[in-house]
């Protein structure tokens, strides 16, 4: 069973009662990043960001036996572009992804990454990945969309994948020894630049791309090559797309229908598990939905969190790979949020995050005590 008791209070009213966070950059000057922004670190804390426009602001949990959240600190970058993109690795690290100026008159900006390898610690300098291109590209040539990253969950290696005008899809990537090497091409069919990346442990680099009518599904087929692995022929809302892995070596993509805003799942069809598209129910919403699998009830369980038809929160959650046999969405209140994420707590506790209204991140925690999947109040991280 799932069940909200998420304050029915708007999300400014909330804000003052609950305590808004203080010093640095307000609430109205920062934004959710692109894709995932929750993440949990090797000793099992949180860690939650946001961009501004001078770089970033992070959150941390705070160590046991302490409660509550550290934070804003600001990560300020010169020249900053932003948005920023995320990854996790297997041992708690969050690699990024941004933009930045870059120097001259080029006016095209330059994509620079950066590591934090434990929570609450600094981060690592941003390295510049250089203006992304082909030799021999058009001049002209533009990123359509912000860079997006994904690491490889066995080795640690990392990708950074952009969509250009008209290039194409590139990438570049950093083997485990650190070395990063050059652009290379992924698709020379340009893209609108929602590109979806995952590499699922013991997988190949996989990535959703939308097209006009119809979504492709890019994969690694050895020797730093990609080939098309399928074509689905359905529009995908722009931004609305997210990805988890699911199985052994298994992607699914979650993302949204036009016609009435509902969310789907898709899913490579292979023997013996449940593949294609398949609808998520509930009456529509809008943006990408937060996603993660968490145990419940014994059961390893995918848990989505979206905003609704309606403007608040919902969440569903169902054995993972089941989607088939339905799924059914609650409300958690917070009405107005944005970007919501789905991540699980050193305790095991689902805990669900977004953005208010003003650009402050609020999370709430899942009720052991009450059973099934009931959620307490939504609380702000300072």
């Amino acid at each position: 069973m799932i069940r909200g008791k998420g304050s029915d209070r708007t999300a400014s009213s909330a804000r003052r009662a609950q305590g808004a966070p203080t010093g640095g950059p307000g609430p109205h000057s920062s934004s959710p990043p692109v894709g995932n922004w929750l993440f949990a670190g090797g000793d099992g804390r949180l860690t939650a960001y946001a961009c501004t426009p001078r770089g970033l602001l992070r959150w941390t949990e705070a160590a046991a036996p302490r409660t509550g959240w550290t934070g804003p600190e600001p990560f300020e970058v010169e020249g900053w572009v932003g948005p920023a993109a995320m990854a996790r690795s297997r041992e708690g690290y969050v690699h990024f992804a941004a933009l930045r100026a870059a120097a001259g008159d080029s006016g095209s900006p330059e994509v620079i990454v950066s590591t934090q390898f434990q929570p609450g610690r600094g981060m690592m300098d941003w390295r510049s990945l250089g203006t992304p291109g082909l030799r021999g590209g058009p001049d002209d040539d533009s990123l359509s969309g912000p860079p997006r990253i994904a690491v490889n969950q066995r080795s640690g290696s990392t990708h950074v994948i952009v969509s250009l005008r008209h290039s194409g899809i590139l990438r570049r990537s950093r083997n485990p020894e650190g070395a990063w090497g050059g652009w290379k091409p992924v698709s020379g069919q340009p893209y609108r630049g929602d590109v979806t990346p995952l590499m699922p442990a013991g997988g190949d680099l996989e990535m959703l791309a939308p097209g006009q009518a119809h979504a492709d599904r890019w994969t690694g087929i050895g020797q730093g090559r990609f080939g098309l692995a399928d074509r689905i022929p359905t529009p995908v809302v722009p931004g609305s797309a997210a990805a988890c892995e699911t199985g052994p070596r298994r992607t699914t993509y979650f993302w949204r229908y036009p016609g009435d805003g509902s969310l789907v799942a898709w899913r490579a069809p292979r023997a013996g598990v449940q593949g294609g598209l398949m609808g998520l129910g509930g009456a529509g919403g809008r943006g990408a939905p937060g996603v993660a699998r968490a145990v419940l009830g014994g059961y390893d369980c995918t848990v989505l969190a979206q905003v609704g038809a309606d403007g608040d929160v919902e969440v569903t959650a169902y054995v993972t790979e089941n989607e088939g046999y339905g799924t059914w969405w609650a409300s958690l209140g917070g009405h107005g949020a944005r970007a919501p994420q789905v991540a699980v707590d050193a305790a095991g506790r689902v805990v669900v995050a977004a953005f208010d209204e003003e650009g402050a991140p609020m999370c709430t925690r899942q009720d052991t005590a009450a059973g099934g999947l009931a959620f307490g109040p939504w609380e702000y991280l300072a």
